[in-house]
């Protein structure tokens, strides 16, 4: 018996079957699994979708908040969840892209239980601009300018490369960096490299292996 009609976008093939498997058998049918939201609305439109299931980063192209704020222009009451491995929209954005009304923040960590995730979906369905629980969002104590700096610093970048993108002096960068350790309880020390300490920081926030991991 089927409940729920959903839509599913994400760029990982086997988090695409995965999911399109683990959601039929609680009645949840996934009309379509896309790796892009190219043809998102025509397909919500045809198949008369009700949830829509969105990855966050899906490669070159428009986030998955992107294709929610999408969906959500033509679509005003359907139910949206954004589901990602990153603890916080903020560490993939920093820019901070707004999510629309009512969609749902799930982590991928979570997924070991996945009736998270159905729960979720029949919520969505029903109350669909229903905002989430608060304790149900993760909060990231950085600020979206210490998440920004602490991703050029994942990348590699020196100092003087990040003040340069960031259009201010090393002074402040090396201020920013130390309240970013501060936070993170990231102590000096001898024996460790505290840019490595920092990288890994946030690639755990991300969910995602550092490169050559």
């Amino acid at each position: 018996m089927v409940f729920v009609r959903a839509l599913v976008i994400d760029d990982d093939p086997f988090v695409r079957s995965s999911l399109v498997a683990g959601l039929a058998y609680y009645g949840i049918q996934v009309k379509n699994a896309l790796e892009n939201g190219a043809n998102a609305n025509k397909i919500i439109k045809d198949e008369q979708v009700e949830v829509v299931i969105v990855d966050l980063d899906l490669g070159p192209g428009p986030s998955g908040i992107d294709i929610l704020n999408s969906i959500r222009s033509k679509n005003p009451e359907i139910g949206l969840i954004l589901l990602t491995s990153y603890q916080d929209p903020r560490i993939f954005d920093s820019a901070g892209g707004v999510l629309p009304k009512g969609t749902k923040f799930i982590s991928k960590s979570e997924l070991n239980d996945f009736k998270l995730l159905v729960d979720a979906v029949f919520s969505a369905k029903v109350k669909p601009l229903t905002p989430q629980k608060r304790e149900k969002i993760p909060v990231n104590p950085l600020t979206s300018n210490q998440l920004e700096v602490l991703k050029l610093i994942a990348q590699g970048l020196s100092t003087a490369e990040i003040a340069n993108i960031r259009k201010v002096s090393v002074k402040a960068v090396e201020g920013t960096i130390s309240k970013i350790q501060k936070i993170l309880k990231i102590s000096k020390s001898s024996s460790f490299n505290q840019r490595v300490q920092l990288a890994r920081s946030y690639f755990a926030m991300s969910g995602k292996k550092p490169p050559g991991a």
